[in-house]
């Protein structure tokens, strides 16, 4: 059965059948569903031979993230800055080595069929992925299968010969943070995380508990919240805590991202907060804007053109049958600007 012979039988064109197979987006979600549904029903796998040959000339890769939302049926945005700027880098690194770059976004952490579908048309040659929860069972079976992948910031290792996992050494930059805000003589510490089960949400939690098992006699209380990785919940949460006029409040706070990180400036700053002389603090990413804000954030730098390079070039590597490193820790840098000082009460 041919591509325009389903299409007929579902009532679609040929185009938005195809969009569906190869995952491109483009069609609303009721839609995708119901070809879906055919596609299952007739067990339709496309007649990849043209495919194969585009794929080959054309050495593409994919890109496939899961930091999006959906808005409006199909219309998808990314969510996440870290996506964003590995998405640009990533297509720029590609193209130094002679490959284009297949974009996909999904909303939907478990539907990575249309990865598979992707591979098994040859229409691309590896994919880089990022975004899904950690240990997701149908990326698992992806690598089981023998596809060149690239897992960014997605397993604590690779599994498999044709798995390459690229990391960003969250534990340790987490347990560096805190360690920052004691040496500054900072005792109650508010850390604003993230409870997703997902890789760098997990490790930083990780840090920042080990950080306060070795400083427990230094640290007076530390407080953790579940913001996920959102700058709006951040700032009312923030909002609500030291909105309260009771009891002590926390005079250090580390926030898991950088977009975070500034939900929490706002808050502190319409209280009547002074940053850094009531409230100091630090966030992960050093995301652009950061070295813009008043004052400039201290945070944990990620350098996104070492983590695209890296996952591309592996990537690429794996395709071609050089020999690879199939787990890769890179560190983040810590960079101080003016949001850290010691507590005021302590001076």
């Amino acid at each position: 059965m041919t591509t325009e012979e389903l299409a007929k039988i579902i009532g679609v064109s040929r185009v938005t059948l195809s969009k569906v197979i190869n995952g491109v987006g483009g069609v609303s979600q009721k839609t995708e569903e119901k070809i879906r549904k055919y596609i299952e029903e007739y067990n339709f796998e496309p007649n990849s031979k043209a495919r194969s040959l585009v794929g080959k000339e054309e050495q593409i890769i994919g890109l496939i993230s899961a930091y999006s939302e959906s808005y409006s049926g199909a219309s998808k945005n990314i969510s996440s800055h870290f996506a964003t700027e590995l998405i640009h880098l990533a297509v720029n690194s590609a193209q130094k080595r002679g490959y284009k770059t297949l974009v996909s976004l999904t909303d939907v952490e478990k539907d990575v069929r249309s990865i598979e579908r992707l591979f098994n048309s040859k229409l691309i040659r590896g994919a880089i992925l990022l975004g899904y929860n950690t240990g997701n069972e149908d990326i698992e079976r992806i690598g089981k299968h023998g596809y060149p992948i690239v897992l960014v910031n997605q397993e604590r290792d690779s599994r498999y010969k044709n798995t390459v996992a690229v990391n960003m050494d969250d534990q340790v930059s987490a347990y560096f943070a805190i360690e920052k805000l004691v040496e500054r003589g900072h005792k109650r510490i508010l850390y604003i995380g993230c409870n997703r089960h997902r890789l760098p949400a997990m490790r930083r939690h990780e840090g920042v508990m080990s950080a306060l098992q070795k400083h427990k006699d230094e640290i007076e209380s530390l407080t953790e919240i579940d913001c996920d990785f959102n700058e709006e919940k951040a700032y009312n949460e923030t909002k609500r805590i030291f909105g309260d006029k009771t009891g002590k409040k926390p005079t250090g706070i580390f926030a898991a991202n950088d977009i975070m990180a500034i939900g929490a400036m706002n808050a502190l700053k319409e209280l009547g907060y002074d940053i850094p002389g009531d409230v100091s603090i630090i966030g992960f990413d050093d995301i652009p804007m950061s070295k813009y804000l008043t004052p400039g954030l201290t945070t944990m730098s990620c350098n996104f053109e070492q983590i695209a390079s890296t996952a591309v070039n592996s990537l690429i590597d794996l395709i071609e049958g050089a020999e690879v490193v199939n787990h890769i820790e890179l560190p983040a840098e810590y960079v101080e600007r003016g949001s850290l000082s010691e507590p005021r009460e302590d001076k």
